[in-house]
């Protein structure tokens, strides 16, 4: 999710539903870039925020890119996937918390991009296929039924996205940690960081990487409810993200993990 310097950041306005005409190519993975032409789209690069897979990856705008004609990078691949192309216009921003610590662990931001969707979302008609995963990425399903075992704020009855995590991850001090987050529902709202993992455990690392995207959320007044589960049965760790109202939506969790 490394995104090229922009000379322009902050808020911005969006009054133009983007549309989208062609997608080239329309299958690849992680890294591969994608030129997607139509009309609506920011030249500020933060405020397009695009999937690819049928909500299957994340892909980043990259520098240059145009009103009608956006370069995007593939981000991270948990699993194999196909389907439509999904892309918001929206207001976007970077935030910077230095440092977020739970217990052991401490994360160090090297960059954080908060997105919110101001136009409707633009839909291509055209499906993509993800052909590769990633390793070490880690990807969220939905999840309807009662969450019991979570604290999520009083909203375990409805949806919320789930991420497993083995009991045997072994995440390695000076590893780096990416996320990719998008929460559809009226307002979609997407979150994104980079992170150097410092210390801890695995599970005190998934618990800090819960609380960056509470306070995150919390920047522009979203509430944002996540916890972690120790599920002895299964033997993983289970990641919980949830908000009012929320229809359906995306999580990647990407290690780079650190040579030992």
């Amino acid at each position: 999710m490394n995104y090229e310097a922009e000379d322009k950041t902050g808020l911005y306005l969006v009054n133009e539903r983007p549309v989208i005409k062609t997608v080239n190519p329309t299958e690849g993975k992680e890294g591969d870039i994608i030129t997607i032409k139509g009309t609506g789209f920011s030249e500020y690069i933060r405020n397009n925020c695009i999937v690819v897979g049928g909500m299957g990856a994340c892909a980043r705008a990259q520098k240059g890119s145009t009103s009608t004609e956006l370069k995007v990078r593939i981000d991270p691949v948990p699993r194999l996937s196909e389907g439509e192309i999904l892309a918001w216009v929206g207001a976007g921003s970077d935030f910077y918390n230095e440092t977020i610590g739970f217990r052991s662990s401490r994360l160090r931001f090297s960059e954080t991009a908060i997105f919110r969707h101001g136009t409707p979302v633009a839909a291509a008609g055209i499906s993509f296929k993800l052909t590769k995963c990633s390793k070490n990425a880690f990807g969220g399903e939905i999840v309807s039924a009662s969450v019991n075992h979570a604290n999520l704020g009083g909203h375990e009855k409805g949806n919320a996205i789930r991420v497993s995590f083995p009991t045997s991850l072994s995440i390695p001090k000076g590893s780096t940690v990416d996320i990719c987050l998008i929460l559809k529902e009226h307002a979609t709202l997407a979150i994104d960081f980079t992170a150097d993992i410092e210390d801890g455990s695995t599970e005190d690392c998934l618990r800090a990487i819960a609380k960056s995207i509470a306070i995150n959320g919390a920047h522009i007044g979203e509430k944002v409810f996540v916890d972690v589960v120790h599920n002895q049965s299964k033997e993983d760790y289970e990641l919980y993200v949830t908000k009012p109202y929320l229809e359906k939506g995306l999580m990647t969790v990407h290690f780079n993990m650190a040579k030992q």
